[in-house]
């Protein structure tokens, strides 16, 4: 199984087998790539770790970049045409959905809910920390909906961009709230500020979903930097993407 998750900023490739993670991946998204230029980083990473192409007999992408669905599907057909090739949508996801327009839900949040599901939770609150940051609210099986605000880096780039003083700074953990420097002052605001959402919107969703015991799962490239500052967080799924998907593959497509 090939597991393909299409961000932003990142795309992650996952290669399991019986359901277990082997090889990770992770390349920069580019836009504008061609079938042919997917398909040689993509053979490069398998001959790199001695994967054979015949190993792989399903892959599925979820994509939050429309324009690369197509020439990733395209090139993973092209390389393994034996292989079931499917892209992840709230048509096919085989999950509930109490959403009022499915089709606007991204594929990778639908991935985040496969990944509760296949934990064996019900009632969860997964907290996708990457540029964007997303609250995904599964309860009682169903997905919910939840929340998307702008990641830390995301924040960091408007913040710079649209201020003339403000300067680009390295993001590290501010040592209190009260920044004696501009650039502490500014690692303050992001990380606490992030902290402080998370704890907030975490309240206000259990409050008003009835799910006090939902469990709180981070995941995303900032998980551990950000869940280790604040109690709210109860587990850290760093792949949880990538193994809502391996669990999609095995158990929706046939």
């Amino acid at each position: 199984m090939l597991a393909v998750d299409i961000g932003n900023s990142q795309t992650v490739l996952g290669f399991f087998r019986d359901g277990r993670l082997l090889r990770k991946w992770r390349l920069t998204t580019i836009t504008n790539s061609t079938s042919d230029e997917i398909e040689f980083r993509v053979r490069g990473f398998l001959d790199m770790h001695g994967i054979g192409i015949s190993e792989i007999d399903r892959c599925v992408v979820a994509t939050v970049v429309p324009a690369l669905d197509r020439p990733w599907r395209k090139a993973l057909e092209r390389m393994a045409p034996r292989s079931l090739v499917t892209s992840l949508s709230a048509a096919n996801c085989g999950f509930p959905l109490a959403y009022s327009n499915p089709a606007q839900i991204g594929p990778d949040r639908l991935a985040n809910a496969l990944g509760v599901e296949r934990l064996g939770l019900s009632d969860a609150i997964v907290i996708d920390l990457g540029t964007a940051t997303t609250f995904d609210v599964v309860r009682k099986g169903h997905f919910l909906g939840g929340v998307i605000a702008p990641g830390i880096e995301t924040g960091m780039q408007t913040l710079v961009g649209r201020t003339a003083r403000l300067p680009q700074v390295a993001i590290e953990v501010p040592e209190r709230a009260t920044g004696r420097t501009t650039e502490s002052a500014i690692n303050s605001g992001l990380l606490l500020g992030h902290v402080g959402m998370m704890e907030y919107i975490v309240k206000r969703i259990r409050e008003e979903e009835d799910m006090p015991e939902a469990r709180v799962i981070a995941t995303g490239g900032w998980s551990l930097v950000l869940g280790g500052m604040t109690g709210i967080v109860q587990a850290y799924h760093p792949d949880l993407t990538l193994e809502g998907l391996d669990w999609f593959g095995t158990t929706r497509l046939k």
